[in-house]
């Protein structure tokens, strides 16, 4: 067999013929024990149909084999051939089951066998069977195709080339000579079309089980390490229509200023007008994602900021095509239109950059902290960390700033204002000017610092306070940190974990040192004072355990009571041991020390060391000359504004430390909070907690200042224009002037968002 395609699929079978069959059937009838009976010699026809029997099944068992290593999902073909008519030379299988077209069988083979042992095999390859193979009817349903190109039932089961030349009933010509024109032609149409019906099904039928995208945006979320990852995947592209954008606003600022231009461009306004068009139209192009949220919010009848913009392009390309056509004696205002929309991708950038950083903070911790928003019964306000996972950071950083919610309600009436007043001023005898005048009056309504007022201030802050281990979460966190005029400070913000260690222990003689070290123990962690991981490590060390305390008090002067079976357990300061009247040996009385006391004797006095931290202190100096005072909820009877006023060196005049009572009541409250997080911190420590509040608090003012100036700069606007249109003063109402009054009332935004981030 000389095909190199059937070489690599048959096995070799060795030396086998017809004479070493007959060799080995005389060595075994040889052999055989004689009963009487003469061996009969074996007829070669008989010893022929067994070695093709025998071929025949080799072969199909190595086709098989083959086939189902090619295509795993297709069954391997089975002989069809019995026993009987193995010798046959019109042998047929049967006939194959329609199969998708997207699954096509394996090649089928038809196998001869010679009396001589000779092998001949002949397969259909899968590409040409594929050609002429009937299409399954319910992918072609009769409705929609005529019936004269609907394949038609083949007379016979074909299953190779040879026996389809020789068949006289074929179904489908081999050659296109043969076939008819709709064959021909309208055969691969059809096969495409079904391809798509049978693809749009697929697809409605996966439609109609995906969940409703609002109730994913309402139930789920994404983890802050896939979110820190998509906006950082956002960044590239933004980055570079950024680019594109600006570079051409400043071609069109030039041509708008009246600056120095050669040739036509600055002698023809006609020439200028079509450039300006020409670099409109591509910012456009620059800033789709834009002008589509403009259309859609315009499409709902709840226009923003964005619908401002696209009017604002949209008249502007209106107006320098009227002026092209010479309908108009002005420069259109294409300059304004399009550095709107590169202020509002500039947004967009900067929003992303900030989701990312926030992002990437909550992602970087394993457990990170949430700090969240407390409302007291007295109506005020006030900031706790808590143990809380980050959970709702993401959809709370995409939640609309205030800038946003106040142009919701503010572009529906600038919008009837731009157009009225572009009316009002059009009725002095000069109709031709109303597209000019609302074409300028909608460039004003936009302002460029309504699309910055929050992300720039938001993304600086951002960037600080990563590096410190802290993010606010979007406006919304950024408005309750504003809107708090305290923050809770515990025991581990003072004294994050490190910074506490035993410098001694004193045991009395005849106390029993692991039923005081357990009892002092189990007495703290009940209370949840900072100190408690210090005698956990203690504990674990000796290899000790906890016992579970019975009546559990916390007295005025910070020491702890309880019962431990049946005997009374007493922790606390030297001080607190005096006032419940037990006294301390001479010598043993240190400044920071827990003293333990069983039945009314001082049975152990534990001395700790407190290191003072420099973040915490800059933490300090912060809140002292910052709006947000301090609420010390803190559990350790040895920290004291005395201790803190000589370790830290700061006042503590202006810092409020409430009652043990209160201050459990605080912790108390904050730990079984479920509101949603507003700042998250990835760090231990006092330094994360107040950035996060100075930052937010700074956020939360920048950003309403700077949504009041842009809306003013755009009322503003609005009145000198119409005033100017309506008096005839186009030629002072030019593009270049509108531009610099847009730019001038920008600048306070700018400012005042690098002037928060210091």
């Amino acid at each position: 067999m000389s095909d190199r395609y059937l070489d690599n699929l048959l096995p070799d079978f060795g030396e086998y013929s017809l004479e070493s069959f007959l060799d080995s059937y005389r060595q075994r009838a040889a052999q055989a024990p004689a009963d009487g009976r003469a061996a009969q010699p074996v007829p070669p026809a008989k010893a022929a149909e067994a070695i093709a029997q025998r071929s025949r099944q080799i072969v199909m068992e190595a086709l098989g084999e083959t086939m189902s290593r090619q295509a795993p999902s297709a069954p391997a073909p089975e002989p069809t051939d019995t026993p009987e008519d193995a010798g046959a030379d019109d042998t047929r299988p049967a006939p194959a089951p329609h199969k998708p077209v997207s699954a096509p069988e394996p090649p089928r083979s038809c196998v001869h066998v010679s009396p001589d042992g000779i092998i001949t095999l002949d397969l259909d390859l899968p590409e040409e069977a594929a050609e002429e193979e009937d299409l399954p009817e319910e992918d072609f349903p009769e409705e929609d195709l005529p019936e004269e190109d609907l394949p038609e039932e083949p007379a016979q089961p074909v299953h190779s080339r040879r026996e389809r030349r020789e068949s006289p009933g074929r179904a489908v010509p081999p050659s296109g000579k043969e076939r008819g024109a709709g064959d021909r032609f309208l055969g691969p149409l059809v096969r495409l079309a079904a391809a798509k019906i049978d693809r749009r099904q697929m697809q409605k039928a996966e439609a109609a089980n995906w969940p409703d995208p609002v109730e994913i945006r309402q139930t789920d979320e994404l983890s802050a390490k896939k979110a820190s990852k998509f906006y950082a995947q956002q960044l590239r592209p933004l980055r570079f229509r950024l680019r594109v954008s600006v570079f051409l606003s400043i071609i069109l600022a030039w041509i708008s200023l009246r600056l120095p231009m050669a040739g036509m461009l600055g002698a023809s306004l006609t020439v200028q007008a079509g450039v300006s068009l020409l670099l409109m139209m591509t910012v456009m192009m620059a800033s789709l994602d834009i002008l589509a949220a403009g259309a859609r919010q315009l499409f709902e009848l709840r226009p923003g900021c964005e619908a401002l913009a696209f009017l604002a392009a949209l008249m502007s390309c209106v107006d320098a095509a009227m002026v092209m056509l010479g309908y108009g004696s002005q420069l259109p205002f294409c300059a304004v239109g399009a550095l709107s929309l590169t202020a509002a991708l500039w947004g967009e950038k900067l929003e992303c950059v900030a989701r990312a950083r926030t992002t990437r903070v909550a992602a970087a911790s394993r457990t990170p902290f949430s700090i969240t928003a407390q409302s007291t019964e007295r109506g005020g306000r006030y900031l706790c960390r808590t143990d809380r996972d980050a959970s709702g950071l993401v959809r709370r950083c995409e939640e609309p700033s205030f800038c946003q919610n106040v142009y919701a309600t503010a572009a529906p009436v600038l919008l009837l204002a731009a157009l009225l007043l572009a009316v009002i001023s059009s009725l002095n005898g000069k109709g031709g000017a109303f597209l000019h005048a609302l074409s300028a009056l909608l460039a004003v309504s936009a302002s460029f610092g309504a699309f910055i007022s929050f992300p720039l201030p938001y993304s600086m802050a951002a960037r600080k306070l990563q590096l410190s281990g802290a993010a606010v979460a979007g406006y919304v966190g950024a408005a309750d940190i504003g809107r708090a005029r305290r923050v809770v400070i515990t025991d581990n913000d003072l004294f994050p974990p490190g910074t506490m260690k035993l410098s001694g222990i004193n045991i009395l003689e005849g106390a029993l040192v692991d039923r005081v070290i357990s009892f002092t123990a189990s007495l703290l962690a009940a209370s949840g004072s900072g100190v408690t991981g210090v005698f956990m490590e203690l504990i674990n060390r000796r290899g000790y355990e906890l016992v579970q305390p019975q009546d559990f008090r916390c007295h005025e002067g910070g020491g702890l009571s309880a019962q431990v079976d049946g005997v009374q357990i007493l922790v606390g300061s030297a001080g607190f041991m005096n006032l419940m009247g037990i006294r301390l040996p001479q010598g043993m009385t240190v400044k920071n020390s827990v003293c333990t006391a069983i039945s009314g004797e001082l049975v152990g006095v534990f001395n700790l060391e407190y290191i003072p931290v420099t973040s915490v202190q800059d933490a300090l100096v912060t809140l002292l000359q910052g709006r947000t005072r301090p609420i010390f909820a803190i559990r350790d009877f040895n920290i004291t504004p005395l201790m803190i006023r000589q370790l830290f060196r700061v006042p503590t005049d202006n810092f409020s430390f409430p009652t043990f009572r209160e201050r459990y009541r605080i912790a108390a409250a904050a730990s079984g909070t479920d509101a949603p997080p507003s700042a998250v911190v990835a760090r231990s420590g006092m330094g994360p907690l107040v950035d996060a509040a100075e930052a937010g608090r700074k956020l939360f003012g920048s950003c309403r200042v700077s949504t009041v100036i842009s809306l003013a700069g755009s009322v503003i606007g609005l009145a000198i224009l119409f005033l100017l249109f309506r008096a005839g003063s186009f030629d002072t109402a030019t593009a270049g002037n509108v531009l610099s009054y847009m730019i001038l009332w920008a600048l306070p935004v700018v400012i005042l968002s690098v002037g928060q981030s210091r």
